[in-house]
């Protein structure tokens, strides 16, 4: 049968935030390093500048990118397998699904 394209492109994107948090982890023990021992900074201080840092990656468009593109691919392993399946989707998390005759019956 082999992958779909959703599921190619799933495989591909978690490639990318793979490579992407191991650099992050890098990133960020190298800078915790040097904010402790060569620059002495006070837990305060390191806080602030950890504070700061967090603030930009929310910034950063990539995450909320990723998320949907996640959200997209996700949507689309469902549809593919409600048709394999013949079944009916599920829904998103948090929904709670009535049984059918109290959707016919409107309450």
């Amino acid at each position: 049968m082999g992958l779909t394209d959703a599921e190619l492109q799933l495989c591909e994107l978690l490639g990318q935030v793979l490579e992407l948090l191991r650099w992050n982890q890098v990133l960020g023990y190298s800078n915790q390093y040097l904010l402790h021992q060569r620059l002495g900074l006070s837990p305060e201080e390191r806080h602030q500048v950890m504070k700061a840092a967090a603030s930009a990656v929310e910034q950063d468009g990539r995450m909320q990118d990723w998320g949907r593109q996640l959200l997209a691919i996700q949507e689309s392993l469902k549809q593919i397998h409600a048709r394999m399946t013949g079944e009916e989707p599920r829904a998103a998390a948090g929904e709670e699904r009535r049984p059918p005759e109290q959707e016919a019956a409107g309450g």
